[in-house]
């Protein structure tokens, strides 16, 4: 009984955040926006990722998969020359599209 209450709480502990996706050191100052924010950018191309939506039959959150298909977008957006991500999908099935902008300075449009 005791093997299975330690695989539950390792099983919930894995669902509820700890991620293994590695940000690239380049991928670093990918910034991610809206749409209002890159007007004045270039956009580069589109990238889609995917994460697992579920460990062990445990839905994960959607702002740890946010978080972790930013991180996974960001690392896609070096490969295009870009520096800015804008999510152009909503999260289905632990996958969402990106489009991939550069933008002068390193920085979208702030208003």
């Amino acid at each position: 009984m005791k093997k299975i209450s330690y695989l539950i709480a390792l099983s919930m502990l894995g669902a509820t955040g700890c991620s293994f996706i590695e940000l690239k050191p380049e991928a670093e100052f990918v910034n991610v926006a809206s749409d209002e924010m890159v007007t004045h950018c270039k956009p580069v191309g589109t990238a889609t990722t995917k994460v697992l939506d579920s460990v062990l039959f445990f839905p994960r959150t959607e702002q740890t998969m946010a978080t972790e298909l930013d991180m996974l977008a960001s690392n896609e957006a070096i490969k295009f020359g870009g520096n800015t991500i804008v999510p152009i999908s909503d999260i289905e099935d632990g996958s969402r599209s990106y489009r991939v902008y550069h933008c002068n300075n390193g920085t979208a449009n702030h208003q």
